[in-house]
């Protein structure tokens, strides 16, 4: 079982057993079938952070960034082939469309994780880790200027429906810091995380990262 497969089960709920043979068959399609379909792209832009500040709003994102001189920011999606998939298999089997959605988004975030780390090799300084609208305080209703700053409907395909959602779906928007020195660590988790009174990792006594 691979890394997005580990990460998918995660998401759907597995603590610590291992799925049935009839979960893992349908994880083994899943993944197969995301991965052929999928067109994964990015995009990203580094800005002086004074010249970006209506888009840096909320105070967790502020304090994120507070060591910060420079900001990366940066979209990243799987294509609408991916979404077309879930959606064919909710018509018709919600247990495989749940599985294909938890890959998807266990994909997305590898490949935000590779892509990230590309860009990082093309700057020099020190880094945050991504910081995405919806995270914290930090407005998701920013996700349509982000889109804009970034031309990401021409550059990926990605745009923004009224309601802020991304589409393509399985798609991240995110900022990252950049220093000339060392970054102070930083709140992270659970700590700022909106959904932390519903979480269901979090009543089991664990966390999303863990």
């Amino acid at each position: 079982m691979n890394y997005v497969q580990k990460e998918a089960l995660r998401y759907l709920g597995y603590r610590g057993n291992g799925p049935d043979s009839a979960t893992a068959e349908l994880l083994e399609k899943g993944y197969s079938e995301l991965s052929a379909a999928a067109v994964k792209r990015y995009c990203y832009k580094i800005a002086e952070k004074s010249y970006v500040s209506e888009l840096i709003a909320g105070e967790d994102i502020n304090d994120h960034l507070s060591a910060s001189s420079r900001v990366i920011f940066f979209a990243a999606t799987l294509g609408s082939a991916a979404d077309s998939i879930i959606r064919r298999a909710e018509i018709g089997n919600m247990a495989y469309a749940l599985i294909l959605d938890a890959l998807a988004s266990a994909l997305i975030e590898e490949y935000c994780d590779i892509a990230e780390n590309e860009i990082k090799n093309t700057v020099s300084g020190y880094f945050t880790w991504r910081y995405s609208p919806g995270y914290g305080d930090y407005p998701i209703e920013l996700q349509p200027d982000i889109i804009r700053f970034l031309n990401a409907d021409k550059q990926i395909g990605l745009t923004v429906t009224e309601s802020n959602i991304l589409l393509p779906r399985k798609s991240v928007t995110a900022v990252i810091g950049i220093s000339d020195n060392e970054q102070p660590g930083g709140k992270s988790g659970c700590e700022v995380c909106k959904m932390r009174e519903n979480c269901a990792f979090r009543k089991s006594g664990k966390n999303c990262g863990n």
